[in-house]
C-alpha cells in the first residue's frame, strides 16, 4: 500500500485538464495562457493558434499575431528539440534547462568539427549574422565559408545547437512560412533581464510542468522535457527543500509529484468536448499518457513516424480525430472521426465546437493539416469515413 494519497486515472485527468485550461474558457490574454499551459506544440504553424482556440474565449487570430509580432509570445526549438511557441519571459528561463541537450545532440559524427577555440568562433559569427533574421539556407552558408573542412549541412546542422536562435514572425498564415526566418535570441529580445542561470532553470522547468502537468512523475517529466531524470533530480530535491512539493501515488502506486496549491478538483467535474490541434501538449506531456487517451486510441492518434494528430475529447479523454474539409460549396466544415459511437448530446457539443474551428480557420488556412489527412488516408490503403 502507498505511503501517500492515491489519485484515481479520473482524478489526474481532471487535474491536468483543469491546469491546461480545458475545462471552463476564459478571456485572456494568449500570452498569459500560453504560459500557465506550460507552452504550446509549434511543429506546424497552425497549432499554437488553434490549441489557444480550445483553451480562450474570444480569441482572435490577429490576437496571436500581434503576440508574435510585439515579440511577447517566441517560437523557437525547446522541450524535446521540438518547436514550442511561449511567454518570451518563458523561453529566457526555459532555455538555459534545454540547451545543454540540444548542444549534446549529434545526427552522426562529424569528422570535421571544430574544437572549442573554433566552435566559440562560429557561434559569434552565426550570432552576428543573425543580429536580422536570415534562413537556414544563408545561415548554413555563412558557416560554411568560415570552417569548410566538412560538408555545409552536416556542420551547420552541429553548430545551430549551439546558438538560441529563435524564429522570427513574417507575413505567412499563421505568422509563420516553412521556411522560417531564424533570429539571434539576444537581439531579437533586447532589453530584457536575459538567460536564466542553468540550476535556477531548471528549478523553474520542473516547477511550470508540474503547474501545467501535474500531478506527475519524474518520468514523466523527463518525458515532456526531453531530459533525463537524473537531470531532474537535483531540481526535484530543491523544489522539495523549498516545501514546494507535495507527493501523490498513482492507482498502480507510483509515486507522483505536484505543487501543493494546484488545482486538483474532483473526478465528477464536467469535462466539456474539445477539439485539440496536431501535437498537443496534453497528449505528448506524460510517460504514462492514460490519463487522457487509451493505449489503443493512441496507436490511433499517434502516426508510426511521430505525427500526433488533431484529436478531440469527450469527457476529458481522446475519442477520435477530426479534420477540415471543403463542403463542396466553397465552405470549410470540420469532419469528425470518432473511435466509437457518441451519445447524441456529446455529438451536438461536438459539432457546435467544429464550427467554431471552421469559422476560425476559415479566413487563414481553410484545410488545416489537409496534407498530414492525405498521408495517414495513403498509409492506411484508402480513406476513413466520418464515423458515428
Amino acid at each position: 500500500m502507498s505511503r501517500h494519497p492515491v489519485l484515481t486515472t479520473a482524478e489526474l485527468n481532471r487535474a491536468t485538464l483543469a491546469r491546461q485550461r480545458l475545462l471552463a474558457r476564459d478571456a485572456l490574454d494568449p500570452v498569459a495562457a500560453a504560459g500557465e499551459i506550460a507552452g504550446l506544440q509549434a511543429q506546424e504553424p497552425a497549432s499554437p493558434y488553434l490549441g489557444l482556440l480550445a483553451r480562450v474565449a474570444g480569441l482572435e487570430a490577429v490576437d496571436v499575431d500581434h503576440a508574435f509580432r510585439e515579440r511577447r509570445l517566441v517560437k523557437a526549438t525547446l522541450m524535446r528539440a521540438t518547436l514550442h511557441a511561449v511567454p518570451a519571459t518563458e523561453y529566457r528561463r526555459l532555455q538555459p534547462a534545454v540547451g545543454p541537450v540540444l548542444a549534446a545532440m549529434s545526427r552522426r559524427d562529424v569528422a570535421g568539427r571544430p574544437g572549442e577555440h573554433h566552435l566559440h568562433r562560429l557561434r559569434r559569427a552565426v550570432l552576428d549574422h543573425a543580429a536580422q533574421p536570415r534562413t537556414n539556407t544563408e545561415l548554413r552558408d555563412h558557416v560554411a565559408g568560415l570552417h569548410p573542412t566538412e560538408t555545409p549541412e552536416d556542420l551547420w546542422w552541429w553548430v545551430r545547437r549551439h546558438v538560441a536562435l529563435v524564429h522570427a514572425p513574417s507575413p505567412a498564415p499563421w505568422s509563420f512560412g516553412r521556411r522560417p526566418g531564424l533570429v539571434d535570441a539576444d537581439a531579437w529580445l533586447a532589453g530584457d533581464d536575459g538567460f536564466a542561470p542553468e540550476p535556477a532553470a531548471l528549478e523553474h522547468l520542473v516547477r511550470r510542468y508540474l503547474g501545467a502537468f501535474g500531478p506527475a512523475s519524474a518520468a514523466d517529466a523527463a518525458a515532456w522535457s526531453g531530459l533525463t531524470v537524473g537531470r531532474l533530480r537535483p531540481a526535484i530535491g530543491e523544489l522539495d527543500a523549498a516545501g514546494e512539493l507535495v507527493r501523490f501515488a498513482d492507482e498502480r502506486g507510483r509515486e507522483l509529484l505536484d505543487l501543493g496549491a494546484a488545482p486538483r478538483p474532483s473526478a465528477a467535474t464536467p469535462a466539456p468536448p474539445r477539439l485539440l490541434p496536431m501535437w498537443d501538449s496534453v497528449l505528448l506531456a506524460h510517460a504514462d499518457r492514460t490519463r487522457v487517451v487509451s493505449d489503443a486510441d493512441r496507436a490511433r492518434v499517434v502516426a508510426v513516424n511521430g505525427d500526433t494528430y488533431p484529436a478531440f475529447l469527450v469527457d476529458g479523454r481522446v475519442a477520435g480525430l477530426w479534420w477540415t474539409a471543403d463542403d463542396g460549396g466553397g465552405r470549410v466544415r470540420v469532419d469528425l472521426e470518432p473511435f466509437r459511437r457518441l451519445a447524441a448530446a456529446d455529438r451536438r457539443a461536438l459539432e457546435a465546437e467544429a464550427d467554431r474551428v471552421a469559422g476560425f480557420v476559415a479566413p487563414v488556412e481553410p484545410r488545416v493539416y489537409a496534407r498530414y489527412r492525405a498521408s495517414r488516408d495513403r498509409r492506411a490503403g484508402g480513406t476513413f469515413g466520418r464515423g458515428g
